[in-house]
């Protein structure tokens, strides 16, 4: 961890490299460009380069932006009437592709070129990438060499965003400042704040000024007190005291931003091209307004429920007034074309204990609370639409009708089908996947989120014109001090930039790992407080060969060229074991073990791995129970397709089951079978248990069944930890063709498995 002082990024030296005596033949971009190609020679760039425009007028904000640029580089602004070699900013009708730009440094000019000043911007941005990770090949800090070079460049997506939650923890206008410097150098362009919700409101309401004066503070509570006894641990986790203040004698946090700085705070991120989209969520998340006007809920009343806390009524008139006059003053701050408005994680048992709710559904013929959220969410957009807004609302507005001309931000990727939903629907569709892009722990792999399957084999390809981009959040339970934002955040935003902007032509998991190394002095001289720690755990990546009968396994690592050994008998490797040079195969059955080595000795965590290629690989199955919906894996092929899961039951190999799993395998022909064994995993804090047992029948006709064993499981319930288990039923060479496998859900809560394996 950098614990390091912060003062402003646009005057920090951006010098990484200085003073190294060696010629530099490539430079670290990220995002990559679409296109880069190095020529022989260098471009001298100093104090005597001379910057010229033909529009002035049109870049007047990139030109004053750029000499802050030179100024920190080459310890001067440049003349724009004279020098030695020459920069230029060309605006150029051919580029017509927003946000695009082309770069070229040749041996005695630049030409930054692009149709738009955000093109412009980005290619100003590349450039200090450029002169960043350049080294100095001269004695004195006013002389840079850059690499001759030819850059084309556009975006992959839209929308590329980062989000802060300020509501359970508040964050400075200061900070925002920096965090907005950091997104515009990675190229994100959307900062989304999460700005109300249960644990406090934090945006100024002229109309209802009592909701900062209130709402905004508050004494510790239970998300404080977790922060507190973390610190105990880690200093990091240590509350900001400079949002702490004594009021009427008591200890009170929090803070709230005023209009006029927040419009401030909007113009200064334009400035650098992030727009700032606001989020006040509702109907749920909004104890912090329901607290202080608790006639705003179904029952009168501020509390919580059986999950989520007391919603705004859906029904009462002067809750739409009250929403209504907020906007107003939102849309007043905020220059974004968009507002979000949540829509998320609503509680509505209070409606239906509502006698005003329940005759508002009798007399619109609704016969379910969802209808009720429908009929919310469209009416506030239907206002905001007419204020010449555009709305976004979570993925679970979706649980009723909602007009398809609301953005959709897809968060809930532990639901099967949800994107599909966003495209029938017709709504375009912000990607924010949970896992990987909710940045609420430390560890969550570099590899996860480059390399992350954002939409699965259904989503219809005729509808990824609905795709407006991805986005990753920072929910801030947790999260007591801007330092942790910055150490959740960095640097996986350095890869969310790449997926973001980078086609996939260009993406490359192995140059990522070497660029992010060459970033990690730029984040220094930044001041950003990052984790990096590459971690030795190794990501297994399986190819299940049919036409072979084989298993392929390769070994992904976030190190770079990191020296691994690998057994297949389940042994800890030695450095005599064998050395992992690629992917390999295994044909049958393998326990593999594989570890990075460092000075000859094996790192934890090691890498352990059963592969089987088994009888019943690529045989169907036949449901007499069906998986959940929300984890199908791959549907009828998950359980004999030969991919093991995991250590994640989201992983899209698991398949889950809230009945009991009860499923018929067809060999297609009469094979002797001497056992048939499943894994299972438990991991109770979201609801996953082991099943009571495990029983297996065979049959050569389909008819007429034998059990050949039952596995009792001996796993406690009462056991927290993620745990594996595998079932075994074993046989002696006896024939079927038919296997029936039940597997008993006792708990009626979930059961995961990702392979029936049969040999």
């Amino acid at each position: 961890m950098r614990i390091i002082f912060y003062i402003t990024i646009l005057t920090s030296v951006l010098f990484v490299s200085c003073k190294q005596a060696e010629e530099v033949k490539e430079v670290s971009v990220i995002p990559q460009p679409t296109s880069l190609n190095y020529s022989n020679g260098e471009f001298e760039f100093s104090k005597e380069t001379q910057l010229i425009t033909d529009h002035t007028e049109d870049f007047e904000n990139e030109i004053a932006f750029f000499q802050t640029v030179a100024k920190a580089s080459v310890g001067s602004s440049l003349s724009a009437t004279e020098g030695q070699s020459k920069i230029y900013l060309i605006k150029s009708d051919e580029i017509t592709v927003p946000e695009s730009y082309s770069i070229q440094i040749n041996s005695n000019e630049i030409k930054l070129i692009a149709g738009d000043q955000k093109g412009i911007f980005y290619a100003i941005e590349t450039l200090r990438q450029i002169i960043s990770t350049s080294a100095i090949t001269k004695s004195t800090e006013e002389t840079i060499l850059l690499p001759q070079l030819r850059i084309q460049d556009q975006p992959k997506y839209s929308w590329r965003g980062m989000h802060l939650d300020v509501s359970r923890h508040f964050f400075s206008i200061d900070f925002l400042k920096k965090y907005v410097d950091v997104l515009a150098y990675y190229k994100i362009n959307k900062l989304h704040l999460h700005l109300t919700d249960d644990q406090g409101w934090r945006l100024e309401i002229k109309k209802y000024p009592l909701l900062t004066e209130q709402g905004a503070w508050r004494t510790f509570n239970a998300q404080d007190s977790v922060c507190m006894k973390m610190a105990k641990e880690d200093p990091l986790y240590a509350i900001d005291t400079t949002h702490i203040i004594q009021k009427n004698g008591k200890t009170l946090y929090g803070g709230f931003y005023t209009q006029d700085q927040m419009k401030a705070f909007v113009k200064y991120a334009s400035k650098r091209h992030v727009e700032i989209i606001p989020e006040i969520d509702m109907p749920g998340h909004m104890m912090a307004a329901i607290n202080i006007y608790p006639n705003l809920s179904a029952t009168g009343k501020s509390s919580w429920g059986k999950l989520f806390s007391t919603p705004l009524s859906p029904v009462k008139e002067e809750v739409y007034t009250f929403i209504e006059n907020i906007l107003d003053e939102v849309i007043q701050v905020f220059s974004s074309d968009y507002v979000h408005i949540g829509a998320d994680e609503v509680e509505k048992s209070s409606w239906m204990e509502s006698a005003q709710c329940q005759a508002f559904m009798k007399k619109n013929g609704f016969t379910t609370d969802k209808q009720l959220q429908g009929y919310f969410v469209n009416r506030v957009a239907d206002y905001l639409k007419s204020k010449n807004k555009k709305v976004i609302v979570w993925d679970d507005a979706l649980e009723d009708d909602i007009d398809s001309t609301l953005n959709v931000m897809y968060w809930r990727n532990w639901i099967g089908g949800v994107p599909e939903k966003v495209a029938a629907n017709g709504n375009q569709m912000i990607m924010v996947p949970g896992d990987p892009l909710y940045f609420s722990r430390m560890s969550t792999p570099l590899y996860n989120i480059y390399n992350m399957n954002l939409l699965g084999d259904k989503y219809p390809a005729d509808k990824m014109n609905l795709i407006k981009g991805i986005q990753a959040c920072v929910w801030s339970e947790r999260v007591g001090s801007y330092k942790v934002v910055e150490a959740l955040v960095f640097p996986k935003l350095l890869a969310l930039s790449e997926r973001a902007w980078s086609s996939d032509q260009v993406l490359d998991w192995e140059d990522f790992k070497v660029k992010v190394k060459n970033h990690i002095p730029i984040l220094d001289n930044m001041n950003v407080n990052y984790h990096y720690k590459p971690t030795k755990e190794l990501t297994p990546i399986m190819e299940v060969d049919t036409l072979n009968n084989r298993i392929g396994l390769s070994f992904i690592s976030e190190l770079s060229n990191p020296t691994i050994y690998y057994t297949t008998d389940g042994t800890v490797p030695t450095n005599e074991s064998k050395l992992y040079k690629g992917k390999f195969y295994i044909e049958g059955n393998a326990k593999i073990c594989a570890a990075v080595f460092t000075n000859n000795q094996p790192e934890q965590p090691y890498l352990e791995k059963e592969l089987d290629y088994h009888l019943a690989i690529g045989k169907a199955v036949s449901y007499n129970t069906p998986w959940n919906k929300a984890y199908p894996a791959a549907d009828t092929g998950s359980l004999t397709d030969g991919y093991r899961g995991g250590k994640s039951y989201g992983d899209g190999k698991w398949q889950g089951f809230t009945t009991d799993l009860d499923v018929v395998i067809d060999l297609g022909e009469v094979k002797p079978i001497n056992s048939v064994t499943a894994n299972f995993m438990q991991i109770t804090g979201p609801g996953v248990y082991m099943p009571e047992s495990f029983e297996v029948s065979i049959s050569t006709d389909g008819k007429t069944y034998m059990s050949i064993g039952k596995d009792i499981n001996d796993v406690s319930k009462d056991e927290k930890e993620l745990t594996f288990k595998k079932f075994t039923c074993k046989a002696d060479a006896v024939e079927a063709r038919f296997l029936r496998v039940v597997a008993k859900n006792k708990q009626q809560a979930f059961i995961f498995t990702d392979e029936i394996v049969v040999n």
